[in-house]
């Protein structure tokens, strides 16, 4: 294995430590209606991950270049993920019917939904680098949930006390 597989290998591997912890220590599903949306949700993730993990250590057949373009977009998925984090680590949310608080600086204050705009860097990375059906069925799917998933979290916050705030926020 050469260097650049080793870093695209490695970046990706810290990604998914990243990812999983998140999952389990961060993010709390509190809403029935998301319920079966997250049960589908985390074994489609799996299938992203154990077919990246496949081509990565089995099939040597992407260029040095989208290696490195997939290593520069795993890199900057992991920093917005980790920003976001950071920057919202109090908030009740993912899934959840209350709204604690807004944020608005940090990611927030350039982009709505950094963890989630984080997590589709991440696998179009993946698939573009890879260019495999499975991982383009999945990265569908990821993006959908994803988005239905912030619909869901703005209707949320647009019942909340929280909603001529969070309207202003959206023109910004």
């Amino acid at each position: 294995m050469n260097f650049l597989s080793l870093l695209f290998l490695t970046t990706y591997t810290t990604i998914i430590v990243s990812l999983v912890w998140a999952r389990f220590k961060f993010f709390r599903i509190e809403s029935k209606s998301s319920e079966l949306g997250s049960r589908l949700y985390d074994p489609i993730v799996v299938i992203q991950i154990i077919t990246t993990i496949y081509f990565s250590l089995n099939i040597d057949f992407q260029t040095f270049v989208s290696k490195w373009i997939g290593c520069a977009l795993y890199i900057v998925g992991v920093s917005l993920f980790l920003w976001a984090i950071t920057t919202a680590k109090h908030l009740n949310f993912a899934f959840s019917d209350n709204v604690d608080s807004l944020v608005t600086t940090g990611p927030y204050g350039i982009i709505r939904h950094p963890i989630y705009f984080s997590y589709i860097i991440i696998w179009f990375s993946s698939t573009l680098v890879f260019n495999s059906l499975i991982l383009w069925i999945t990265l569908i799917y990821l993006v959908a949930f994803y988005i239905l998933s912030a619909r869901k979290e703005e209707e949320v916050i647009l019942n909340s006390e929280y909603s001529g705030e969070y309207r202003e926020y959206r023109k910004k």
